[in-house]
Formats: structure tokens, sequence, C-alpha cells
């Protein structure tokens, strides 16, 4: 039984404009470096969104699934004060607050880098990948995820440190496991105890990381693998059930076989997929085939050491399988995750 159930609080701390498009009105970029420098009163925008697009009123509603975690994306750029960005701060620190007084545990997920590590709107800048181009870039990371561990050091509510999201496939993963270890001495010096997670780099099995984990000294170390069903070529042909047996099969396998090495957690999962797999489904018929897919997963997920879904809240109008809360509440997803 997983040890760990949550959500991702996606979308607050590093935007991504899919996830809440109307903040973007006047914006011709999907991430938050086009919005700093494009946003009419960006700053403004920024402060009402941060205190409004989750609340505390979330922190209860998660806690009252029986879910015991919140994964929070946070930005490079608040720890250095960096232009064009704009500092968080103040507000995460709210949110570890607010995590505490309700029994929630925390994985803060450095989420971008300085360079960007993917190319993904999720790291700040896409269509670039110059993080790993400069030792100085890959050491400033280590620096701030030393400065987020001094920061949060006394915050109850801290669980874990991912050192960062979601490094781009197209890295040398020898370089990667530098740094993971780097990253992971500057937190140890000073949180003896939380946990250090460290990403996949979307290559879970390749070989290098048995000796990775074999031959240092790790205490208190996850391994986390996103498992989504909509990005590879693959997918795009595949049944409903086919979805259904690949995430059978992740969890029989993948999870098993990794977990005699490293817990692991899925730090990202959802239940987007292509429209072409609804085809010729009628609305009861997709919201079955849905809840199937749901449940077949986290039958997988529960294999491993723990779970977080994106993510909790998207700001749109229409139904999406990455929408936490409303898949709950359209009875899709489970309503309760305690014991």
């Amino acid at each position: 039984m997983a040890t760990i159930r949550g959500v991702n609080l996606g979308g607050w701390f590093v935007l991504e404009r899919w996830m809440k498009p109307r903040l973007f009105t006047g914006v011709d970029g999907p991430d938050e470096t086009i919005f700093c420098k494009q946003a009419v009163n960006a700053y403004d925008k920024l402060l009402n969104h941060w205190d409004t697009f989750i609340t505390e009123d979330d922190f209860l509603y998660i806690k009252s699934l029986g879910l015991n975690s919140v994964r929070i994306p946070i930005p490079w750029w608040t720890f250095k004060e960096v232009k064009p960005y704009y500092n968080s701060l103040p507000f995460i620190k709210r949110a570890m607050e607010w995590a505490h007084r309700h029994g929630l545990l925390v994985l803060l997920d450095l989420h971008t880098a300085p360079g960007c590590q993917n190319g993904f709107d999720n790291g700040g800048i896409t269509g670039v990948i110059d993080w790993p181009k400069t030792q100085e870039n890959i050491d400033l990371t280590v620096e701030v995820l030393g400065i987020i561990a001094e920061e949060f050091k006394d915050a109850p509510a801290l669980w874990g440190i991912e050192v960062l999201n979601e490094p781009h496939f197209s890295i040398d993963l020898n370089l990667i496991q530098r740094f993971y270890l780097n990253a992971y001495q500057a937190i140890r010096k000073i949180l003896p105890h939380v946990k250090i997670v460290f990403h996949d780099s979307f290559r879970p099995t390749d070989p290098s990381w048995r000796d990775f984990f074999a031959n240092n000294e790790f205490t208190d170390v996850l391994f986390d693998l996103h498992l989504y069903q909509c990005f590879e070529e693959k997918f795009r042909h595949y049944s409903l059930s086919e979805h259904i047996q690949e995430a059978l099969v992740r969890g029989d396998r993948l999870i098993s076989e990794l977990s005699a090495l490293v817990p692991i957690i899925v730090g990202e999962w959802s239940l987007g997929l292509s429209p072409s797999v609804f085809e010729n489904f009628d609305p009861f018929q997709h919201d079955v085939g849905l809840k199937l897919y749901a449940l077949a997963q986290l039958h997988a997920y529960e294999k491993g050491y723990g779970w977080y879904f994106w993510s909790y809240r998207l700001d749109i109008e229409e139904p999406s399988g990455w929408h936490f809360r409303d898949l709950v509440e359209r009875n899709i997803m489970p309503n309760q995750y305690g014991k």
C-alpha cells in the first residue's frame, strides 16, 4: 500500500498557459518567462493569481478526501531575485503553513532551473534547454536547492525536496547523476532526514540507475516516474483497453522491479488521453471508461511508495482528464483515499 497519496498544486507558482488560459490574455506564449515580459501589470496579476488560484479551503478539501500530501512546483528565480521574474516566496511560505495546519505533507519540487532543463512550458522557457550547457547553470541550481533547504528547514510540513523536475531525455545521464549527487549533498548538510527525490529523466530502466543507487550512500531517497499515456507516438493508436492494460503492466513490472532498487513515487500522472480513444463513445461510456482507466492506474501506483495526480486544479471551461477536483466531483476519481 502506498505511503504517499497526493495531488500536485501545478500552475500555481510556475505558470502554464493551458492550465489558466485567461491569465495569458494579451500574451503570445505559453510559459512564465513570456508572461512576465508581455503581460500588462504582470506583477499585480501574479499577486492575484497566487492569492486565489489555490486557497486554504483547497487544503481542507484535499485533506477531507483522505489524501496526505501535496507536491508544490516552485521556480528557481524566486530564490535569486532574477528579472524578468517576480517573487512568490511569501505565498509559498503561506502554503507550507496551510499544509501544516491541515495535516498535509509537502514535497517541494524545483520545477525550473537556470537556462531551462527541458524546453517545456513547465520549465519556464519553452523551446530552450540551456541548463546543461554550462557548469554555472548547474552550480547555481545546487546553490538554489541549498537556499530552499535553509529557508524551509524548520517548516513542520516539509516532507521532501525534489531536486529538479523532468530534466530532458536528451541530456547526458552522467551529467544529471553528478548533479543529483551534488544536490543531495547540499541538501543533506542542512536537512539530515527530509526525503530527497530524483526524477528519472524519462529513462527509468537505463542500466546506469542501478549503479547510481547501489554505489552511493543515500538515505531517504526516492525515484520519481511521470507516467503519462498521451505524449508518445505509440499511444496515439491505443484503444482504451490497451491504455488500461499498459497501466496495469507498469505496476506489475516497472514499479515492482524498480522498487527492489529504490522506493518509487509516481510524481505525475493523469487521465489525459488522445480524444481518438473515445471516438464512438456516448457520454456514459466515456465516463465509465475514464473511471476504469483511473482505477487501473491507482491499482498500479499503489505498488510503489506513493503518487501525486497532475493536477489538483485547472481554470478552464471544459471537462478535462487533468483536473483532479472536477474528476472527483464528477465521480470519475474516487472521493476517499484514506485508510
